[in-house]
């Protein structure tokens, strides 16, 4: 969760989507799921603390979709040593291709360990937010 939202930070931050006025629907929607994604987590979190697997599996789900493929699979696009936002893309990247899948992987190792009943809401809710994510950076321009 960290470095993805480094990485978010770093785009905004070097001007990948243009902030100055009026806002598009592209940027803004990509504004709002972001942080629909990070309420959602919070709420995988807590649901997970309380046992329900749902909350884990929705976690793995925003680790694999958001922290490892959209924050993590941008390194083919500037890879080490990436100059905008240097030294910390490279290590949000990076970051990301590792915590991410580790995370999936932990919550994958606490769903066989517990068996606890799954719910779908958030799982699913999850996968559309990653979906919701993408569309809206694809309608995106990035300068």
């Amino acid at each position: 969760m960290a470095v993805a939202l480094l990485h978010i930070l770093i785009d905004m931050g070097v001007g990948l989507f243009d902030m100055q006025g009026r806002l598009t629907v592209g940027v803004g929607s990509v504004l709002i799921v972001i942080v629909l994604i990070h309420i959602w987590w919070v709420l995988s979190f807590v649901a997970g603390t309380h046992g329900r697997g749902g909350g884990i599996l929705s976690a793995a789900i925003l680790a694999l979709g958001w922290t490892t493929m959209m924050n993590g699979y941008p390194i083919v696009f500037c890879p080490p040593t990436c100059v905008p936002g240097s030294p910390l893309s490279d290590i949000a990247h990076i970051g990301s291709l590792v915590l991410g899948p580790l995370a999936v992987l932990a919550a994958l190792w606490a769903l066989l360990r517990g068996r606890p009943k799954l719910g779908w809401v958030l799982p699913v809710g999850a996968v559309l937010l990653v979906i919701a994510m993408l569309a809206a950076f694809s309608s995106t321009p990035i300068d």
